[in-house]
């Protein structure tokens, strides 16, 4: 838990779960007092521990995966022919772009401002779903719409041209609205909860850095491990290292239970695969 929670969400939990919280004194003054309290680990697990009793880690996992709903996700590729084809970036060539991301981050002129000079537009997340199996091969499954990147295109083919002239030749990640369908068979992951942005990945064009820190998750493994269908193409496995990001836009003052249930969620993942 990287946000302390304002005492409606731990309220709404105890509504919902006949549970003991495991607080120390100073939090449940904080709590009878209506003020937010941060979770630590150990906590999380005294939690969890009580809602797993009777079915399971693996059912509590399943049933409440809809919560973490809908998703946020870049999809980030590590490869040498990749790594070759950033050189055509116009910022930052030392930085990886996501190959496929939710929701749709693409170049927009209409967004460019000294405070976004790359004039990236993030559009809405879109409904989407998780499907999460922890037989004897656990894996994760996610269908959604969001972007596929397509290399890079002139700014001049993405906007209208003046008296027949280019405007810009300038390059731009082409990013296109796609239907996504990703397996991830987590035989070799590695499990990282909230994790520390990358120096050498480009979030511009996907969802913010902020949004898997503070509510997400990362899983690395290798790249045969991941299937990709975009569209109505066939699947593919990935070529490379992966790094897949996964995670919940939460609004902490519209939305607090949802975030507390995020991160009961992500902590039990992490319990169970990590």
């Amino acid at each position: 838990m990287k946000i302390a929670k304002p005492a409606k969400a731990y309220r709404q939990l105890l509504d919902e779960f006949d549970l003991d919280l495991g607080l120390t004194s100073s939090q449940e003054s904080a709590l009878d007092n209506g003020q937010s309290i941060l979770l630590t680990d150990e906590q999380l697990d005294f939690i969890i521990d009580q809602m797993v009793v009777l079915d399971g880690i693996d059912e509590f996992l399943v049933k409440f995966s809809q919560s973490i709903l809908p998703l946020s996700l870049s999809l980030f590729v590590i490869n040498d022919r990749l790594w070759e084809m950033m050189k055509r970036k116009s910022h930052e060539p030392e930085k990886m772009l996501a190959m496929s991301t939710i929701p749709l981050c693409a170049w927009d002129k209409n967004s460019e401002k000294t405070s976004n000079v790359k004039a990236v537009k993030r559009w809405q997340v879109h409904p989407n779903n998780l499907r999460l199996s922890l037989d004897k091969t656990p894996s994760i499954k996610i269908e959604g719409e969001g972007g596929d990147f397509s290399g890079f295109i002139e700014q001049s083919q993405l906007i209208a041209r003046k008296f027949g002239m280019p405007e810009s030749r300038k390059t731009v990640p082409n990013y296109i609205f796609e239907k996504l369908d990703i397996e991830i068979v987590l035989k070799e992951a590695i499990i990282e909860t909230y994790p520390q942005p990358r120096d050498d990945l480009d979030y511009d064009f996907s969802d913010h850095a902020r949004v898997y820190y503070e509510h997400g998750v990362a899983i690395s493994l290798p790249g045969e491990y991941v299937t990709l269908k975009v569209g109505k193409r066939k699947p593919t496995k990935m070529l490379g290292d992966v790094y897949f990001l996964l995670g919940t836009r939460v609004d902490e003052n519209d939305q607090p239970y949802e975030g507390l249930k995020v991160d009961l969620w992500l902590r039990a993942l992490q319990k169970r695969l990590g």
